[in-house]
């Protein structure tokens, strides 16, 4: 798995479809999937979906999956819908978390939605890029529409308020359900959402910094510099990248005299400090500085290689094997999440900003590489940002005209810089919570938790059930 590792952070990363650089929706499966102890209450079921919600002449069906448990339901009780990202969605969702809380406290059923193109839930048989057309937020909107209908055709259901919630991309997708469904989605918690599409999100590193430089020792920071700065130099000539390829065990074949190779390189060891930041807490942070202090040898500053090939005992950082290995092969679908960066929102985690300890040695243009060679020529600048232009004006940014949404972001968080902070409206309002990373606020272990997160839970359960009147408020 040479790739997946580093790639989880430009993700929500998983083996069916991958968030390239980001892992984030695969982290909170994980978490809550471990949750799923006992005998489970819940069904698994599959809906009957168009291809092409948009086009009429298309007539094309799939079958989405999504899971339901209705063990806490009593009559005048809400639907609470807990939308799929960019990775297999998890029937844990259903058993820990904001979305069972709030099932709990309501007499709720609950439901988990799974993306079109990740997980079980595959529109069609790979044949070529083209059939990537199909994948994009707004038929996954789509997609969770048509799910609410048809759970509204149940006379159970079909007065009961809807609550939608999710994490991450999910969190988009939770506050564009609002924007766009208004009739179908009574409420909705946004977690984490980077709402703002941006190609340059050099703003993510800038918060890796601050993070750093607010929880770690008084040298972190330079630490990491020097060590990066230390890299620059082996780079500059070819005895230096001799002593590099040595010293970091890369493989032979490997040029790292090549641009892209080099910026892969650096890209590895930076995501071992943004995966910190993005899912760790204050005290992990503290603890790997003083790590660093405490580590003479270079190859220990690190965690396990990014790139590790098992059959040679080397790190491969070759960008063009990179591609070839992990995304040529879309059968198994493995470019989901990147075609979705490369069409709709950007997310390029950059290093073009001087308020970060990591050198500018991460460009946009590796990002943007990366497109074209994995979709075509065609996957260009100009098609990035007329995407993410699209993106924006259709869901608003960060000013969305919306009420009865709550934006959630962990201030911790890097993602955040792409997301609302301040409130919108009076019912629109935005939490910022203290010590807190990405996502914190979905899958919390309470017993764990700081009191700022328990505080920000209970207020987010509190608006939720005020907007739909249940709970203390019927």
């Amino acid at each position: 798995m040479l790739l997946l590792h580093i790639f989880k952070l430009l993700i929500f990363t998983h083996p069916i479809c991958g968030f390239v650089f980001n892992g984030r929706f695969r982290h909170l499966v994980k978490e809550v999937t471990s949750v799923l102890l006992g005998t489970p209450t819940h069904e698994t079921r599959w809906l009957e979906q168009k291809l092409d919600h948009f086009d009429e002449k298309e007539n094309r069906t799939w079958n989405m999956r999504y899971f339901k448990r209705n063990d806490l339901w009593r009559p005048n009780g809400p639907v609470i819908l807990f939308i799929g990202g960019e990775s297999e969605t998890s029937p844990g969702f259903l058993y820990g978390g904001m979305a069972y809380e709030l099932a709990k406290e309501t007499n709720g059923v609950i439901f988990a939605s799974e993306h079109r193109y990740y997980g079980k839930s595959v529109p069609l048989k790979f044949t070529g890029v083209d059939d990537f057309k199909y994948l994009s937020a707004k038929q996954s909107l789509a997609d969770n529409a048509h799910l609410i209908r048809t759970i509204k055709l149940n006379p159970l259901f079909s007065k009961a308020k809807v609550v939608v919630i999710g994490g991450s991309y999910a969190g988009n997708l939770a506050a564009w359900m609002r924007l766009l469904y208004p009739e179908l989605v009574d409420a909705a918690v946004a977690s984490s959402g980077p709402v703002l599409a941006k190609k340059d999100f050099y703003e993510y590193l800038e918060k890796v910094n601050d993070v750093y430089e607010q929880y770690g020792t008084n040298n972190c920071l330079s630490r990491i510099n020097d060590n990066f700065k230390r890299y620059e130099t082996l780079f500059e000539t070819e005895h230096g990248i001799e002593n590099l390829k040595k010293e970091e065990n890369i493989c032979p074949e490997s040029d790292m005299s090549v641009p892209e190779n080099k910026q892969l390189f650096f890209l590895s060891k930076a995501s071992d400090f943004m995966g910190r930041v993005q899912y760790g807490r204050a005290i992990d942070i503290k603890n790997n500085c003083e790590k660093m202090n405490e580590t003479k040898e270079k190859s220990e500053l690190f965690d396990e290689p990014n790139f590790w090939r098992e059959e040679s005992k080397c790190n491969d950082y070759d960008f063009n094997r990179m591609v070839d290995n992990y995304y040529k092969n879309k059968s198994d679908w493995t470019a989901c999440w990147t075609y979705q960066t490369c069409t709709e929102f950007g997310y390029f985690q950059s290093s073009t900003s001087n308020k970060q300890p990591f050198t500018n040695n991460i460009p946009v243009d590796f990002f943007v590489k990366l497109c074209m060679k994995t979709f075509g020529s065609e996957f260009n600048d100009t098609r990035i940002e007329n995407g993410i232009d699209r993106v924006n004006a259709m869901y608003e940014g960060l000013h969305p005209n919306v009420t009865k949404v709550v934006f959630v972001n962990g201030d911790m968080d890097p993602w955040s810089r792409l997301g609302i902070l301040e409130d919108v409206s009076y019912d629109a309002p935005a939490i910022i919570i203290p010590r807190a990373s990405h996502c914190r606020d979905l899958v919390a272990n309470y017993k764990d938790s700081e009191d700022e997160l328990k505080e920000a839970i209970k207020h987010i359960k509190y608006l939720i059930k005020k907007w739909i009147g249940v709970g203390e408020f019927i």
